[in-house]
């Protein structure tokens, strides 16, 4: 009771003092006038960025892309016009730099001259990006450079995607052309399968005609081996036929030179005569046998040169001159021959007549010496003939060993061939099928606005919050009222005296509820004139009202109490130590930024400080609707409230206590 006397009595004293109650007046405005004032003038400094003035310059030329006119710094110089975003001025290039110097403008935006045409470098080797230059004036106002970097950024996105949609539009017009042109592929791969079709019955009669060949070349070899033993038996025989012709000539000779014996031996003469009539008779049919057999060989061989293109090989031209010499020799023979048979029958005819006509068979005789020589001499080149004959056939049996090789190679090819043609025609009959698939699914394909809206932009943020704050100074307001309130406690200690009290003698324990009562009374009306201006002038909306003012009360009372006692216990040092806890908990409270984002320890520090606790609960209070957060924050804040109440007791009981213990003594 006395407490609360002394409380009254101060009480009317303040009220009765101009001096003393219109500074406390003032004092209970320091809040409102730190959150209400500053979050109402900074409330939603977003919503009239189009009052904050960015000059834009265009100097872009424009560029072809693809046959098409692209146009983008002109585009963008539209959709600016467009957007509220900022107050837009569009300027030159001297205008702007000017104003940015100026203070006139915040940002100045230029569109490079090129920005189109390296727009239009997608496709090649080395493409270049395309500028937006962005020049700011920091020094001017940070902040403002900071917003208008973040609205380049969602600018820089929308110019993005209206190239992308010329890129895009571009690129179905070329799927069209490619699906054209698969139709046209797969037309050629049906008409090459056909082909391949073809080709492979071409390489399977190609396959069976050269196993001919190869059976045909094989029987040549077989033939050519006969041919080539009796040439070996004509050549014996020329060479006996050479012999004989030249023993014939040789015996002619004696024969005339023996002409007077040949009278006495005509009977013996006459027999020989017949023998040698018959012998010759022989003679000629086998001559012109041979004569007839070496010309159907001379033509045969031109024939097979003819027929497998040899006509040029060496061995085989060799063979064939030689067969024409061996021909050409056999004729001669052969006449030789006839006129031999014709001297011998007119011989045998003329044996009746051999005595009476000795001259006349000496004339004969001498014809017939003449033409054994003949006969001698045609023996000697047929001889010669058949020799190059059997040299020429050895040579063709080694030329027909090269042929049989080749034509059993090309055979084996040709069987390659049949196989690679077969899976030609089934890659190609394959490749006809895919080709047209691929025709079907990109004919579907169609350059439609919404298709390439797209392309052009696949992605869409979609922003959720799990607790939406609507503006800045929803935000900022647990930061602005913690504030506030503890400079509004700050200040209370420095308008009400904090010990003395006009009641005389007053107890320690009554000085300490007096003034108790008073800083609280004080922070009360601080609080709710704060939470007023809050709530009913700048519209906050919280999750509970009620909870929201008694949580400021509660705010309010915990900075009073913990200023109360430091100033009162350690008077002027102990309100500089107020200073420096307040510049303590502006960095550890994470009103502004996240306290991740400070050093470390600034991070620890902050939990051993109350305001990191006023504005986690105004946050639940405000924005989460999180009661008990709040209460777990309050209960936190009671301790602080409680030791400095005790500092503030401890204080008055040591120093008043002892001066009311000697004033009763």
């Amino acid at each position: 009771m006395k407490g609360l006397s002394v409380f009254s009595k101060e009480l009317g004293s303040i009220v009765r003092s101009p001096k003393v109650i219109i500074p406390i007046i003032a004092v209970l405005f320091i809040p409102l006038m730190y959150s209400g004032i500053f979050l109402g003038t900074f409330w939603d400094p977003y919503s009239k960025l189009s009052d904050l003035p960015v000059a834009v310059v265009n100097q872009d030329k424009g560029a072809d892309y693809e046959g098409k006119s692209l146009q983008v710094g002109a585009d963008l110089v539209d959709k600016l016009k467009e957007n509220p975003e900022f107050k837009w001025n569009f300027v030159s290039a001297e205008e702007a730099e000017d104003g940015l110097k100026n203070d006139r403008y915040y940002l100045m935006i230029t569109i490079p001259e090129d920005f189109s045409k390296d727009a239009t470098t997608l496709m090649e080797d080395k493409p270049k990006q395309a500028e937006i230059i962005v020049e700011s004036n920091e020094g001017h106002n940070f902040l403002a450079a900071q917003i208008g970097g973040t609205g380049m950024q969602t600018l820089k996105s929308e110019v993005s995607a209206e190239v992308t949609k010329a890129y895009t539009e571009t690129v179905f017009e070329q799927l069209t052309e490619i699906s054209d042109g698969f139709v046209t592929a797969s037309d050629g791969a049906t008409k090459l399968n056909d082909g391949a079709s073809d080709a492979t019955t071409g390489a399977e009669t190609l396959k069976k005609n050269l196993g001919l060949l190869v059976s045909g070349t094989e029987e040549l070899k077989s033939g050519l081996g006969k041919l080539q033993q009796g040439a070996k038996s004509v050549d014996t025989g020329a060479q006996g036929l050479k012999a004989g012709s030249s023993s014939l000539s040789s015996g002619l000779s004696q024969l005339n030179a023996a002409q007077k014996q040949l009278m006495q031996g005509v009977v013996q003469s006459n027999q020989g005569t017949t023998q040698l009539a018959a012998g010759i008779s022989s003679s000629v049919e086998g001559s012109a046998k041979l004569s007839e057999g070496s010309k159907a060989l001379a033509q045969g061989l031109e024939q097979y040169m003819k027929a497998t293109n040899n006509e040029e090989n060496p061995a085989l031209q060799q063979l064939l001159a030689a067969s024409k010499q061996v021909a050409a020799g056999n004729e001669e023979l052969h006449q030789g021959a006839v006129k031999l048979n014709q001297g011998a029958t007119q011989l045998k005819a003329g044996q009746g007549q051999l005595q009476g006509g000795m001259t006349q068979f000496g004339s004969k005789l001498s014809e017939a010496a003449a033409g054994g020589k003949t006969l001698a001499d045609g023996a000697g080149k047929l001889a010669a003939g058949t020799g190059q004959l059997t040299t020429g056939l050895a040579q063709a049996g080694q030329g027909m060993n090269g042929l049989v090789d080749g034509s059993s190679k090309l055979n084996d090819g040709a069987g390659q061939l049949k196989d690679g043609l077969v899976k030609l025609t089934d890659g190609s009959g394959e490749l006809a099928t895919k080709l047209n698939e691929a025709a079907g699914k990109t004919s579907d394909i169609k350059a439609t606005d919404a298709r390439v809206d797209m392309f052009a932009s696949p992605v869409d943020l979609v922003e959720k919050s799990i607790n939406k704050v609507p503006n800045y100074g929803t935000g900022f307001a647990p930061y602005f009222l913690s504030l506030g309130l503890f400079v509004g406690a700050l200040i209370s200690t420095i308008v009400i005296p904090l010990r003395e009290t006009p009641v005389l003698n007053a107890s320690a324990w009554g000085r300490f509820i007096s003034k108790t009562l008073i800083f609280a009374g004080v922070g009360i009306i601080q609080a709710l004139l704060a939470d007023a201006i809050l709530l009913y002038g700048l519209g906050l909306e919280v999750s509970s009202v009620p909870m929201f003012v008694l949580f400021s009360i509660f705010t309010s009372l915990t900075y009073m109490f913990i200023i109360q006692g430091l100033v009162t216990a350690f008077g002027n040092p102990g309100r500089f130590a107020a200073i420096v806890l307040l510049i303590l908990q502006l960095t550890t409270c994470g009103g502004t930024f996240p306290v991740e984002l400070t050093p470390k320890f600034f991070q620890n520090l902050g939990a051993w400080l109350p305001m990191t606790y006023t504005v986690n609960g105004y946050k639940a209070i405000i924005s989460i609707g999180d009661n008990a957060m709040m209460w777990h924050n309050s209960g936190i804040l009671a301790i602080f409230a409680v030791v400095f109440l005790a500092l503030t007791g401890i204080f008055f009981k040591s120093v008043y206590g002892k001066k009311q213990d000697n004033a009763v003594a």
